[in-house]
C-alpha cells in the first residue's frame, strides 16, 4: 500500500462534517454488508470485553497495577502493527485471509487469558490481541476503499463504525455480567460467528467488483470521525500511521501551531489513556462500584454520547473547531477534578455524583474527536495525509505510555490518584491549546 500526500486543495469543514452524517433511506439495503456482523463482533471483543476483562483477570490472579497497565500498553502496541498487514494484504491480495487470520488471532489472545495466567502469557494474550485487531480492522477498511467507489467510502465507513460503536457497547453491558476468565472464553468462542458472517459476501480480489485505486490515501479514512477513544480500542484509530517521509515534516511543525495541538492532544491522551486502561479497578476500588456497575455506565455514557456528533460538527463551523476543543477539554478537567474530590473527600452522596461526572467525562468525547480531526487537517502547513499520520502517532504512543503511567499511579499511591494525574494533565493541555481558541477567528 502506497500513500501520496494529497495534492487536491484542503476540505472545507463543511466537507468533513457531511461525511459524518450516515444516510438513513434504504441504508440497510445499499450501504450495509454481512461482513458488517463480523466487525461489530470485533467491536464487543477489542472495545468490549478486552477493555473491561483483562484489568479484571490481571487482578484476580494478584497482578499489579503496573502489571495491568504494561499489559494494556502490550495491546496497543500490536495495534500499532496495523500498516504491515496492510502491506501484505496489498501485496498479496489474500484480503480476506488476512481478515480471517485477525479473528484466530483474536481468538488465541483471549484464550491465553481464559486459560493461562502469569505475566509472560498476558503479555503474549495481549500482543495476540492488538495484531487480530490490527489485522482485520486494517482489511476492513480496505474492503470499503479498494472494492466500492470513492464516492460512497463515507457512508460505507459511517455505517462500518456504527456496527463498531453497537459492538462496544454490547461487549460493555455483557462484560459486567460475566466473570473475568469466563468472559474472556467466550470472547473466544464469539469469534466462531465472526468468522461465519465474515465469510458471507466478502468481496474477491480480481472480481467484477474490485475497483483497486491507483492513489490510497487512508487519511481520507481517518478523517472520519472516530466513535471511540484510542485506548477503548477505537478501531480507525491505527489504521493511518506516517511514513518516514512524514516524520521529516516534525521539526518544522513543533514550531508552528500545529505543534502546539499535537502537544495538546499527546497530554490528554495521556490522561485519558490512564484512566480507562485501570478503569474497572478504578472505580472498584476508588468508588466502591462494582465492574458490572461500571461497565453499564460506561455503555449507557457511550450510547447517549453519539448523538452529539453532528451538534460536535456543526458547532465547529459555527465557533471554530479550537473553541470547541477547549469546550471538551473543560468539561474533563471538571470530570476528572470532580473524580478525584469524590475519591478523597468521600462525600455522602458519592455514588450519583461518580456517574455525572464519568457521564459528563464519556459524553464530550464527540466534542474532542470532531474539533481534533478538522484542527490536525487545517492547522498542518504540509501535507494532510502527513497531518492525519502524526496526529494519530501522537495519539497511539500517548495511549501506550498513559496505560503504563497509570499503573504507576496506581502501584504507589493509590487508584484515586489516576484521576489527579488526569486533571494535571489536561490542564497541561489546555495551556497548549488556549492560544489556538484566541487566534482562531469566529
Amino acid at each position: 500500500m502506497t500513500d501520496h500526500p494529497p495534492v487536491d486543495a484542503p476540505e472545507t469543514a463543511v466537507h468533513r462534517i457531511e461525511r459524518r452524517i450516515i444516510p438513513v433511506e434504504d441504508a440497510l439495503r445499499r450501504w450495509v454488508r454481512p461482513w458488517y456482523v463480523a466487525y461489530a463482533i470485533l467491536g464487543v471483543l477489542a472495545s468490549g470485553l478486552a477493555a473491561i476483562l483483562i484489568p479484571l483477570v490481571i487482578d484476580a490472579a494478584h497482578g499489579s497495577a503496573g502489571q495491568i497497565g504494561l499489559v494494556v500498553a502490550t495491546l496497543n502496541i500490536g495495534v500499532l502493527f496495523s500498516p504491515f498487514w496492510g502491506m501484505i494484504a496489498d501485496q498479496t491480495k489474500a484480503y480476506r485471509l488476512v481478515f480471517l487470520a485477525g479473528f484466530v488471532l483474536l481468538a488465541a489472545g483471549f484464550s491465553v487469558f481464559g486459560v493461562l495466567s502469569g505475566s509472560a502469557t498476558w503479555f503474549a494474550g495481549a500482543f495476540l490481541i492488538g495484531l487480530g485487531v490490527g489485522a482485520a480492522n486494517t482489511v476492513a477498511g480496505l474492503f470499503i476503499v479498494e472494492f466500492t467507489p470513492k464516492s460512497e467510502w463515507n457512508q460505507r465507513i459511517s455505517w462500518l463504525q456504527t456496527f463498531s460503536a453497537l459492538g462496544q457497547i454490547s461487549g460493555l453491558l455483557l462484560a459486567g455480567l460475566l466473570m473475568p476468565r469466563p468472559g474472556m472464553l467466550l470472547g473466544a468462542a464469539l469469534v466462531l460467528p465472526a468468522m461465519l458472517f465474515a465469510g458471507r459476501g466478502l468481496p474477491v480480489p480480481g472480481g467484477q467488483f474490485h475497483l483497486p485505486q491507483v492513489r490510497l490515501h487512508r487519511s481520507d479514512i481517518g478523517n472520519v470521525v472516530r466513535l471511540g477513544e484510542p485506548l477503548a480500542a477505537s478501531l480507525f484509530h491505527h489504521l493511518y500511521l506516517p511514513r518516514s517521509v512524514h516524520l521529516a515534516a516534525l521539526r518544522p511543525a513543533f514550531s508552528s501551531p500545529f505543534g502546539a495541538f499535537l502537544v495538546g492532544w499527546f497530554m490528554l491522551s495521556i490522561a485519558s489513556s490512564s484512566f480507562f486502561s485501570l478503569y474497572p479497578l478504578l472505580m472498584a476500588k476508588g468508588f466502591a462500584i462494582s465492574p458490572a456497575a461500571c461497565s453499564t455506565l460506561y455503555a449507557a455514557s457511550a450510547a447517549l454520547s453519539i448523538p452529539l456528533y453532528n451538534f460536535a460538527g456543526r458547532w465547529a463551523v459555527r465557533f471554530g473547531p479550537a473553541r470547541v476543543l477547549l469546550a471538551g477539554l473543560a468539561a474533563r478537567l471538571i470530570a476528572f477534578s470532580g473524580l478525584a474530590a469524590v475519591a478523597f473527600l468521600h462525600p455522602s452522596f458519592a455514588a450519583p455524583l461518580v456517574v455525572v461526572l464519568f457521564a459528563l467525562m464519556q459524553g464530550v468525547w464527540p466534542l474532542l474527536a470532531v474539533a481534533s480531526t478538522d484542527m490536525a487537517a487545517a492547522l498542518a502547513t504540509f501535507g494532510q495525509g502527513a497531518a492525519m499520520g502524526l496526529f494519530n502517532a501522537t495519539a497511539a504512543i500517548a495511549s501506550a505510555l498513559g496505560a503504563v503511567v497509570g499503573g504507576m499511579i496506581a502501584g504507589r499511591f493509590g487508584y484515586p490518584s489516576i484521576c489527579l494525574f488526569a486533571a494535571a494533565a489536561v490542564l497541561v493541555a489546555l495551556f497548549f491549546l488556549l492560544g489556538l481558541a484566541r487566534t482562531e477567528p469566529a
